[in-house]
């Protein structure tokens, strides 16, 4: 389950308002704001949250569990490293291609 804050800072890192994100989440506006406030009576609040968290993910948003990296960590957002592209043309070649896509970060020609 997400907590308020995560939602409230993941859409501040993707500059979404409370609206843009409710229609990703295809919520109404008042659901929006009663989950990212932490209060009120929202129907199906677990649903709701699945949802938000499912249009932030897709927008590029990675959820931090509680101690998920380090003991003293806690929950959290940041963004999600962009997905690698191999652009070429046929005057350029790949050095092994299967590392630019199983490799280590920077793997590949």
């Amino acid at each position: 389950m997400i907590d308020a804050r995560q939602i409230t800072a993941a859409r501040a890192l993707l500059g979404l308002t409370q609206e843009e994100l409710a229609d990703r989440a295809r919520l109404t506006i008042p659901a929006m704001q009663a989950l990212e406030a932490g209060s009120g009576r929202i129907d199906d609040k677990e649903n709701a949250a699945a949802a938000v968290r499912a249009a932030l993910e897709g927008a590029g948003i990675n959820f931090i569990d509680e101690r998920a990296t380090s003991a003293a960590g806690g929950i959290g957002v940041r963004l999600a490293v962009p997905t690698a592209s191999i652009d070429t043309d046929e005057q350029q070649t790949v050095q092994y291609p299967e590392m630019a896509t199983n490799g280590p970060f920077g793997a590949g020609g």
